[in-house]
């Protein structure tokens, strides 16, 4: 964790943040399109049953589908590292504007590691389902729903903190302005 804590800098959160965004605008806007035009990837739904994944693989053609699996087995691994980097970087330079990178608090910043796993389980069980499709593995198909159900819960912990410490860095920007601002006025007559 000190690591992380030395490494990490406003000007690396932002390299990595805008490699995120890159390759996110590469998955969304140039793959997944050419999976399906018209049915979301699992990656991107939420509480994923065997039905929606069944229906997910149907509905797509065969070239979709190996698109999809390329997808997941390159670019989809690669991502949550480079996101997981980006917002830990985030969060700690926050925390460390907000004065309280030195307490137990600073291991919120480990938690887009654990995003970022979650995701890849996800992705090498749908890489699984899709070696066995039109098979149905409905043990495969649960770890899906609990890896994709994790990530989305974590995720939501992790914009909860970023959004305090935003705020919290807002109100202690404000704060220090008005305290500098009445230290500037003359106090006698």
């Amino acid at each position: 964790m000190n690591g992380l804590i030395t490494f990490s800098s406003w000007k690396k959160a932002g390299v990595f943040l805008i490699l995120n965004f890159i390759l996110q605008a590469a998955i969304l806007f140039f793959v997944y399109p050419l999976v399906s035009s018209t049915v979301e990837p699992l990656d991107v739904q939420i509480s994923l049953n065997p039905e929606i994944i069944k229906g997910f693989f149907n509905t797509i053609s065969l070239t979709g589908l190996e698109i999809y699996r390329l997808n997941e087995m390159t670019v989809d691994m690669v991502f949550p590292l480079i996101y997981a980097f980006a917002y830990s970087l985030l969060l700690i330079e926050l925390m460390k504007s907000c004065h309280v990178i030195h307490s137990t608090l600073k291991y919120i910043a480990l938690l887009p590691f654990v995003i970022a796993l979650f995701d890849v389980l996800e992705n090498i069980n749908i890489i699984l389902a899709i070696n066995q499709f039109p098979e149905v593995n409905h043990f495969i198909y649960k770890l899906i729903f609990v890896a994709n159900l994790s990530k989305h819960i974590m995720t939501l912990i992790v914009l909860s903190a970023l959004l305090i410490l935003i705020v919290c860095l807002a109100v202690s920007k404000a704060t220090h302005r008005l305290m500098k601002k009445n230290s500037s006025r003359p106090t006698g007559l």
